[in-house]
């Protein structure tokens, strides 16, 4: 296929090149030339998609979810194909890889492979090695392997479980380093280091959930590759430890992901007038806020996280991510839930609003969800930019999001998705 005069905006935060013609050949970019005005060196029967001077970007990644917040109140047997129907959902608005940190054992490694031979659905990256502390966040009572999560006391028994999982077979690993909220032990500095040891000999990524900012500097000590969740501050009012936690991870090369829309939408997702920004926003249309109200969880306060602390986070997070980006830590995008957004895949696009809105560049925030997003799980070799050898995964816009950031994000910019060198949407 050859995508033809475009602007290329490549995923690794380069200089946009306009007009181009992108060749694709086995589902991977091979040519990214000067466009053509004839027609001749276009091989018979080669598919051709017009660009007629749109933007061509990667496609977007989803670098945070849960997909069991999508499955898990269904009868077992209608979860795979409701969990199909949400991947698809993801491509259908310009989301072509998925990372999730934490959802259902029983499913992600068949769901996982039929994402990779579908390309009507956004290819779905997952970890069956996830580990917390005793009683430890998100389970409680049992020591061991539970729901995919391991629950680990002391580097000793974490050494005794690694032995029993297959580090190879996972797309990365995950730690929630945090205690449990309300209770439960965190899991051990030893015992992480041991963790991320492992994980970087099979050549594996290590994705490390937190929520101070001790939990933090403590966790880029042991080797995380990525910080899951921007941290509770020690005082709202002070940037200092912001810049100091951005200064060290800016050292170490570690990746930040802070989940600002999370904050968000537990802080605020129980008012109406948050609705009507949603709305305001693009995110959400009438008919859909309708549709959010009447579910069962509407309006109800999450358990694990107060909406106080979840304000707090929120605007300390929307404040510093300024402070990070311009220390030169490398931000990526993740929603991780989708409470109060009319689609998974909507969340993500509210994340990038937000970064945005809180002053990180266009151009840094389609990093965050392109290259930034594969580099995180150790894929920006093969996957998450438009460079020769990359898979063939893209968005065609019909307007500059370098200029304005809801071309990306309102759905009547988008004039085609491509998935592994195939046009998958419209």
């Amino acid at each position: 296929m050859i995508i033809r005069n475009v602007t290329v905006i490549d995923g690794t935060g380069g200089t946009p090149r306009a007009g181009m013609d992108v060749l694709v050949t086995d589902g991977r970019f091979t040519d990214i030339r000067p466009s053509r005005t004839d027609t001749s060196a276009v091989p018979t029967g080669e598919p051709v998609l017009d660009g007629r001077g749109g933007w061509l970007l990667p496609g977007l990644w989803e670098a945070h979810t849960h997909l069991r917040d999508y499955g898990m109140s269904l009868p077992a047997p209608e979860r795979f194909a409701h969990l199909k129907e949400v991947l698809a959902g993801y491509l259908a608005e310009g989301v072509t890889s998925v990372c999730d940190l934490g959802g259902m054992p029983e499913l992600s490694p068949e769901l996982r492979d039929a994402s990779r031979a579908d390309a009507a659905m956004a290819s779905l990256f997952t970890t069956e090695a996830a580990f917390t502390g005793i009683d430890g966040w998100p389970v409680t009572g049992l020591v061991g392997h539970r729901s995919g999560v391991m629950e680990v006391g002391d580097a000793d028994h974490a050494r005794r479980l690694l032995q029993g999982v297959r580090l190879g077979e996972v797309d990365y690993v995950k730690c929630m380093f945090d205690s449990r909220p309300g209770g439960g032990r965190r899991l051990p500095p030893e015992a992480l280091e041991v963790i991320i040891a492992a994980a970087h000999q099979a050549g594996k990524k290590a994705l490390v959930h937190i929520a101070t900012g001790t939990d933090l500097r403590e966790a880029v000590r042991a080797g995380a590759d990525c910080i899951e969740h921007s941290p509770l501050p020690r005082d709202p009012h002070d940037l200092s430890e912001a810049e100091q936690l951005a200064a060290l991870m800016a050292e170490a090369g570690t990746l930040y992901c802070p989940t600002v829309a999370t904050w968000e939408q537990l802080a605020y997702g129980a008012d109406p007038e948050y609705l009507d920004q949603l709305i305001a926003d693009g995110i959400l249309t009438p008919d859909g806020a309708e549709e959010i109200m009447a579910r069962p969880t509407y309006g109800r306060p999450f358990p694990k996280h107060p909406a106080d602390e979840c304000r707090i986070r929120f605007d300390h997070a929307m404040r510093t991510l300024p402070v990070f980006h311009r220390a030169g830590v490398t931000l990526v995008a993740g929603s991780d839930i989708a409470r109060v957004m009319p689609t998974p895949a909507r969340a993500l696009l509210r994340e990038l609003q937000l970064f945005a809105r809180a002053g990180v560049p266009n151009s840094a925030v389609i990093a965050a969800a392109t290259g930034h997003a594969a580099e995180k799980i150790g894929r920006l070799r093969t996957r998450g930019t438009i460079t020769v050898g990359s898979v063939a995964d893209a968005v065609l816009l019909d307007a500059d999001p370098l200029a304005d950031l809801s071309h990306l994000v309102h759905r009547r910019h988008l004039r085609a998705v491509v998935s592994s060198g195939r046009i998958a949407s419209p």
